[in-house]
């Protein structure tokens, strides 16, 4: 090849290796255009390198993003970094007790016998850790005999030698500003580590960090799920009735002594319908009381589904039913009073394949002004109106003079 081709040739190896391209025609020789060429090789060999190990790790940070499962990030991690960081065996050691002990969360290596297994747990206060790891800074034993020779007490140390392990590279995982634990590369082979090496052990430890950020973040929120799981269950069976899962009668007296003070504080008023099942005691009798209790549950259910956001629900006792409506105008009340009552006799309900006819008898109460805000006599004239409604023939609403 003449010298300008090859001079040409060298240009064109350059511009592909700037494209990414680490594997083109490069011409070498003895020549000084020659050894130019081996040059250019040994770069392109060594950038295509760089480049596999910086696809290595944004593999990971991809994994740290889309998967919280640790043990996926560290097995991808010993099956890809072979070829950028020296290991026969790699391990994982996370702080757990508020920091006071130390576990060994995770190994793998390139032969069987392990002298340090999984779930071995160390206290933080142990001189024999101390003597082989810093949780806050990296450490590299590139002598594993030496370091005996000057901790020869040091259980650790030991059993990695045992395993035939010569050299070690040891970076912690600070997650949160904190020391979480820390990852392990150990060779069997001296001098293992490099510079180059602990570059690229702290890129992998910061990546390690970041999911194990999340995944402490993910057990605080599940957690914390599960607290507010368990509250609102506690409050469920504190505040509703077992049966028909409507209000109890604690909580709706309670939502009414809220309301009168919210509608005294601005001045407008509230309605207050007492109900009740017609001939519910028949039914009862008649039917049993299992089916009494599948019309009970029914009727809690319409009355529920019926209610405007404004208006609330509860059981005050046996067959009957308290609803508060606020704030209020009268024409509202009667409206929804009247919507209750057509809701439970617009359909029969069927319970263990009987049918049985419901209605039910509806006393609204209603409080124009501060002087008539008292939860009594709001209950007394309701009440008084629900008997009104019996009285006359029941299936209907009766507003309290």
């Amino acid at each position: 090849m003449k010298k300008n081709d090859r001079i040409l040739a060298l240009r064109k190896a350059a511009e592909a290796m700037a494209r990414g391209d680490f594997a083109p025609d490069i011409p070498v020789g003895d020549d000084d255009i020659g050894h130019l060429g081996q040059s250019l090789k040994a770069l392109s060999s060594y950038l295509q390198k760089q480049a596999e190990r910086n696809q290595s790790l944004y593999q990971i940070m991809v994994e740290c993003n889309l998967n919280l499962q640790l043990i996926d990030v560290l097995n991808h991690i010993y099956e890809s970094f072979q070829e950028h960081l020296p290991y026969d065996r790699i391990s994982l050691a996370l702080l757990e007790n508020d920091g006071s002990k130390l576990k060994l969360h995770w190994s793998r290596a390139s032969y069987d016998k392990l002298e340090l297994v999984t779930g071995l747990s160390i206290p933080v206060s142990d001189r024999s850790l101390h003597s082989l790891i810093d949780l806050n800074q990296m450490q590299v034993i590139d002598d594993l005999s030496v370091h005996l020779r000057k901790h020869a007490s040091s259980r650790l140390a030991q059993a990695i030698a045992k395993e035939g392990i010569r050299s070690c590279l040891i970076c912690p995982l600070i997650a949160a500003g904190k020391p979480a634990g820390f990852i392990f590369f150990s060779c069997r082979t001296k001098n293992s580590y490099q510079n180059l090496h602990k570059d690229l052990s702290l890129q992998i430890a910061s990546q390690l960090a970041v999911i194990i950020e999340k995944t402490q973040l993910y057990k605080g929120i599940k957690l914390n799920k599960l607290l507010i799981a368990q509250k609102k269950s506690l409050e469920q069976r504190v505040t509703h009735d077992a049966l028909t899962g409507l209000l109890n009668r604690p909580a709706i007296f309670d939502i009414l002594h809220k309301q009168i003070l919210r509608a005294k504080r601005g001045g407008f008023g509230i309605a207050i319908i007492m109900i009740d099942i017609d001939h519910f005691k028949t039914i009862n009798d008649t039917c049993g009381h299992l089916i009494g209790d599948a019309v009970l549950c029914e009727i809690a259910c319409r009355l529920t589904q019926s209610a405007r956001s404004h208006e609330y629900i509860g059981r005050y006792g046996g067959e009957e039913f308290l609803a508060i409506i606020s704030p209020y105008n009268q024409e509202g009340a009667i409206k929804a009073a009247e919507r209750f009552r057509a809701a439970i006799a617009a359909e029969a309900i069927t319970a263990s394949q009987t049918s049985v006819p419901v209605t039910i008898s509806l006393g609204v109460a209603i409080a124009a002004n501060e002087a008539e805000l008292d939860e009594n006599l709001l209950l007394q004239r309701a009440d008084d109106a629900l008997y009104q409604a019996k009285h006359k023939g029941r299936n209907r609403v009766e507003v309290a003079q």
